[in-house]
């Protein structure tokens, strides 16, 4: 299996030959945009205070087609790499250590107020998405979702706004 079908990268409509080799894809001019190296040219600004988890964010939204223009694990970062990156959407980590999601989520919306926002946490509980849609997120992800369901959700967030909460499986059948 590879790492486009774990992430939800789809191949191009003619596949090659059986017992055949790819070709690799001509390198991009530099005088070609940014914005359009990426198959859905959606740009994200991921927010999270653990290293770890911002780089497997990173590669899965990559792989999965997305232009990764900034990363924050505290305060001060999430707003400069909001306000450089001008994002069309920013995950952001519910619970870090010097400010939580809720009370970053503004901060971040004046900003780059036209940016939607999703929140990501390892707490699914009602009250906390609740109170994450009344801050200002139009989305919610669970952690520990495929890198795959991921991309799919915020495919439908950047293009129809807010949508269901997903969870990891089997809690929520709805995404493979």
């Amino acid at each position: 299996m590879g790492l486009g079908k774990i992430f939800g990268k789809h191949r191009p409509e003619a596949a090659a030959e059986p017992g055949t080799q790819e070709e690799a894809p001509e390198p991009q001019s530099t005088t070609e945009s940014t914005s359009t190296s990426t198959s859905n040219g959606i740009k994200v600004v991921i927010i999270d205070d653990d290293p770890d988890a911002r780089d497997f964010m990173r590669m899965g939204l990559e792989v999965g087609g997305f232009e990764v223009v900034g990363e924050g694990g505290d305060g001060p970062s999430a707003v400069q790499a909001v306000s450089e990156g001008k994002p069309d959407l920013v995950l952001v980590d519910l619970h870090m250590p010097d400010i939580g999601g809720l009370e970053l989520l503004p901060q971040l919306r004046e900003v780059h107020w036209a940016c939607k926002f999703v929140v990501v946490s390892a707490i699914g509980a009602t009250r906390m998405i609740e109170a994450a849609m009344e801050a200002g997120a139009v989305g919610f992800i669970e952690k520990g979702v495929s890198p795959r369901s991921v991309n799919i959700h915020l495919e439908k967030v950047a293009h129809a706004g807010a949508v269901k909460v997903i969870r990891p499986y089997p809690l929520n059948s709805e995404y493979p």
